[in-house]
Formats: C-alpha cells, sequence, structure tokens
C-alpha cells in the first residue's frame, strides 16, 4: 500500500479487515477510489453490476449463502435511489449487509445530485451511518459492520465525496467500534433466546447500544 494514505484507502482497508474479500456494486465518482482500493491495494475482489439495484441483490444472495455481511457500493444520488425497491426487500429479509454509498460533497450543498439520503435510508427500513469525518473512519466503518451483524439488516454507510481525498490518522486493527463487544454481550445477557441461535431482544437496549 502507498505510504500516503487517503480515506478512500481507510475505508477500502478497514472493510477488508472486517473479512470482506468480495464487494458487489457499481462506481461512479464517489466511490470509484474506495473500490479501486480495495482491488488492487488489500486483494479484493470486485464484482460489477449494471443496476443498482443488482448490486443489492447480489450482495444480498453472497450474505445468505456464506453466512458473512454482504458488501455492496453505489454512488450518490441517483445510484442510491435506484436501490430503494432491493433495500426494502433486504430488510424485510433480515439480511445482515453494508451499502457502501457515496454522498455529494459536504461543501457543496447545491450539487445537482444532491438528496438527502439519510431521509431516503429511512423509507427502506434499513439503517444508516454517517461518515462523520476524516478521522473516524475506522469507527463509523466497524459501527456499520456491528450494526448490520446485530439489527440483521441493511446499514448504509454514508461518505461524503469530498472526505475522499484527505490525508486521515488511520488506526489499524480496528474491527469493532468502542465497547461494541461488551454491548454485544451485554444485549445477548438480556435477550430472551427462542432458539439456540435466535434471540428476542428489546429494541430499547439495542438502541441504547447504538448510542
Amino acid at each position: 500500500m502507498s505510504p500516503v494514505n487517503y480515506v478512500y484507502q481507510s475505508i477500502a482497508r478497514a472493510t477488508k479487515d472486517h473479512g470482506t474479500t468480495k464487494m458487489f456494486g457499481l462506481m461512479g465518482d464517489a466511490n470509484l477510489f474506495m473500490v479501486d482500493s480495495f482491488v488492487r491495494e488489500c486483494g479484493g475482489n470486485f464484482i460489477p453490476a449494471a443496476h443498482e439495484g443488482s448490486t443489492i441483490l447480489m450482495a444480498a444472495a453472497y450474505a445468505h449463502v456464506s453466512g458473512n455481511v454482504g458488501v455492496a457500493t453505489v454512488t450518490h444520488g441517483p445510484g442510491l435511489t435506484n436501490c430503494v425497491t432491493t433495500l426494502v426487500e433486504a430488510t424485510r429479509m433480515h439480511t445482515p449487509m453494508v451499502i457502501l454509498a457515496g454522498d455529494t460533497p459536504v461543501a457543496n450543498p447545491r450539487h445537482l445530485q444532491s438528496i438527502d439520503q439519510r431521509e431516503l435510508v429511512k423509507v427502506t427500513g434499513a439503517g444508516f451511518v454517517q461518515l462523520r469525518s476524516p478521522t473516524t473512519v475506522t469507527e463509523d466503518v466497524a459501527q456499520a459492520f456491528y450494526r448490520a451483524q446485530v439489527e440483521r439488516r441493511p446499514i448504509v454507510l454514508n461518505m461524503p465525496a469530498d472526505f475522499k481525498i484527505v490525508l486521515p490518522s488511520w488506526a489499524a486493527g480496528i474491527n469493532s467500534p468502542p465497547h461494541s463487544r461488551t454491548k454485544l454481550s451485554t444485549i445477548k445477557r438480556f435477550a430472551s433466546p427462542i432458539s439456540p441461535n435466535i434471540f428476542v431482544v428489546p429494541w430499547s437496549l439495542v438502541a441504547r447500544a447504538m448510542d
């Protein structure tokens, strides 16, 4: 990997560190550098699609067959709106997925493709994690993977395009957000088992654990 480490490289490496070997997607200006880094520098396998909705279906199918968190990536605006129907389906199928969605630059609120991506994701029932700053990349990626596994639904990680070329401080080896293992063990302690692998968890407890 290049000694100069940009945010897009940090996102790619953090994704790989969570065991991701395959990423399904359709590239655009907000995610193409991240995808290139995932393939060239992290040794990942990128499987392209002809339509954004298909990337969600492909990642969902992979998650169900492999038992791993499915990972898809799309660009901003129309790239994400094209995923609405399949996000609803993946959510109703309780599919653990992380969608790395590019967003328009924070510095350009009048961008032609700027939409409220949080509200768009909300109506599908999927979860949403905002990439807060170039210095919180590993924590935000970890939070997305953690929530996908705990909540058993797609989680969209929203990545502003203007963060991608910033030089962050990258913390290696962070595979879960702070205290996530403690939170998960606490949730399981209060959950009601209905089978060896299925728990009924009070959503108020899950919500507090996500804070």
